[in-house]
């Protein structure tokens, strides 16, 4: 029984201890974002997604809330794919130079703000060359760097390049559309051209030698021109043999190519005729297409076009074919940037105006300052976080209980006034952010930007809240923080991109179970007189005992009366022998 009792004991210990054990091990509640902060031991600096947390409540039924923002995925990756011309004189011009040094500037800034930037390369001469594939701009830097700087020659064709980077772009589907950028540098010249996408087979038509065709109105032989080969000067051998005044532009000048190319307008109108010879005239201009071949190149074709005034030349199928790429880009999205320096003897300017139409009002890009801010700047001055707390919880408008990060400074509130706190106060008495509080039916706190946030130094705005609509319903409660907070980025050109919603965290609330009252016993019934008669006795014979119902027999009462006094007896005896 000692050792039993001891037993027991133990039991009971090592259960209360293994309880208090289970209790104290029972996490905090709360909701965190699925990717953590960097910062900590092994983890990146850079943060990987908006955050929004909250702790437990407290005695007070108080919550401290921290937000955090921009994430990687919320400051979104870039493509760039730069298309460069890289058959001509063009490849070297100042402008090319700018190139390099804003791919250096890019790499340095992804480097330094955690930016998730990559960059392409296509070289174009007659067919469209991927020189380097999209490579992260911070880690594949040397290999950008050394494709932008490779050469190749033989023939020039932008479509093929623009059908490559489209391509490249196209396949990278983790991008949205607006984050794809491409850079085009050349000098307007094209003169081949793609059929199907196919960016690796280019073609081109000539008009052969003019000399050896027969005007079919003079019945001799054209007296101008030589055989082009299909090259940029095919043109030529229509304009220099044929009457110049056979169609009239809209401003009264000759429909010609040379002017044509006066004005992104009077280029519109051009091909737009031309396109409709080729696709559409009985003549069947296009069967005179042919494979730019070394072959080709080098000796010309067997099927040259009739030097004809309705016949498209291949300049023309040329500048349609890029045209139609081009915009093909535009109306997917991406961002297109164009860029020319005439530094060979073809002015292809007014082409490159007439392919940005559509894209940037016919202008051309001079400089790299507004893509470099549209890459580097997503979250710049101007953005906002919007953050709605809701009906079950209130702001607690107390700045020793609100706090703002940046940069990894710590910023305490200055309160502007009683709806109002600014972080970081500037020389001009500015600040470099603002926390507007709105109370009311829509409880809202406002945070505003005069600075680039960037995901390596991410904002860190703390502050705390109150549980106000307590519940009552006995259970354990799970309760939304907030409705919704929302980061409206703005980029550092101020213009605005999607809207993000930051994760609602919880926590949770119990309401115990009200005690059980023990039962009261129920008072005693008085006893109801029976229904059943009286039973009659018959008194016996002598020797017997009256009875009623069953016969009973009274000996086995007295044997086992007999057999237990047999028992204690027996237990005496022992216990005196023992003693």
């Amino acid at each position: 029984m000692h050792r039993l009792g001891n037993t027991l004991k133990r039991a009971v210990t090592v259960g209360a201890v293994l309880a208090l054990t289970l209790g104290m091990a029972t996490p905090a509640t709360m909701s965190f974002a699925d990717d953590a902060a960097g910062g900590g031991a092994g983890q990146s600096s850079t943060l990987e997604r908006n955050q929004k947390t909250a702790t437990e409540l407290d005695e007070n039924l108080e919550t401290k809330v921290t937000l955090s923002f921009p994430g990687k995925q919320e400051a979104e990756p870039s493509d760039v794919v730069f298309v460069l011309d890289k058959s001509g004189a063009s490849a070297q011009t100042d402008i090319f130079n700018q190139a390099k040094e804003f791919l250096g500037q890019i790499s340095q800034k992804a480097k330094d703000d955690g930016l998730d930037i990559r960059v392409g390369v296509v070289l174009f001469n007659r067919v469209g060359n991927i020189q380097q594939p999209l490579t992260d701009v911070v880690t594949g830097y040397d290999d950008i760097l050394n494709a932008m700087n490779s050469s190749l020659h033989s023939g020039t064709n932008m479509d093929a390049g623009l059908l490559a980077a489209k391509s490249i772009l196209d396949a990278d589907t983790a991008v949205k559309a607006e984050n794809k950028h491409v850079i085009l540098i050349s000098d307007g010249a094209t003169y081949l051209y793609c059929k199907n996408g196919d960016y690796t087979k280019p073609y081109t038509r000539s008009f052969g030698d003019p000399t050896k065709q027969t005007n079919p109105e003079t019945h001799a032989a054209y007296p101008y021109g030589s055989n082009k080969m299909g090259g940029i000067w095919e043109w030529q051998s229509r304009e220099y043999n044929l009457k110049n005044d056979w169609k009239k532009f809209s401003d009264g000048s000759n429909f010609i190519f040379s002017q044509a190319m006066k004005s992104p307008e009077k280029l519109g109108e051009y091909l737009k005729y031309y396109r409709d010879q080729y696709e559409n005239s009985d003549k069947n201009w296009a069967q005179y297409d042919y494979e730019y071949t070394d072959d080709a190149r080098n000796n010309g074709t067997t099927n040259p076009i009739p030097v004809d005034v309705n016949a498209p030349c291949n300049i023309d199928v040329a500048f349609w074919s890029t045209d139609d790429t081009f915009q093909s880009m535009v109306k997917a999205g991406y961002d297109m940037n164009v860029y020319y320096k005439n530094a060979a003897d073809f002015d292809g300017q007014v082409f490159l105006q007439y392919l940005t139409r559509n894209s940037n009002n016919g202008q051309l890009d001079t400089d790299f300052a507004e893509i470099k801010a549209k890459l580097v700047d997503k979250i710049a001055a101007g953005s906002t976080v919007e953050d709605f707390i809701g009906a079950d919880f209130d702001f607690i408008n107390d700045p020793a209980k609100i706090s703002l990060t940046a940069n990894g400074e710590k910023l305490a509130p200055e309160k502007i006034d009683d709806g109002a706190y600014g972080f970081g106060k500037l020389a001009n008495g500015s600040y470099r952010f603002t926390l507007d509080y709105v109370n009311g039916d829509q409880e809202m706190l406002k945070l505003t930007l005069n600075e680039a946030a960037s995901p390596s130094k991410p904002v860190v705005l703390e502050y705390s809240e109150r549980l106000v609509n307590v519940p009552t319903e006995p259970g354990t409660h799970t309760l939304n923080v907030n409705e919704s907070a929302i980061l409206h980025p703005v980029d550092g050109n101020g213009i605005r991109g999607e809207a993000y919603k930051f994760p609602v965290p919880t926590v949770e609330y119990t309401v115990p179970e009200p005690e059980q009252k023990p039962e009261e016993p129920k008072p005693e019934e008085p006893a109801k007189p029976s229904d059943k008669k009286p039973v009659k006795t018959t008194k016996g014979k002598k020797g017997t005992m009256p009875m009623t119902g069953d016969t009973f027999s009274i000996l086995p009462v007295v044997g086992l009366v007999v057999a237990g006094a047999a028992v204690c007896v027996a237990g005496i005896i022992l216990k005196r022998r023992n003693h």
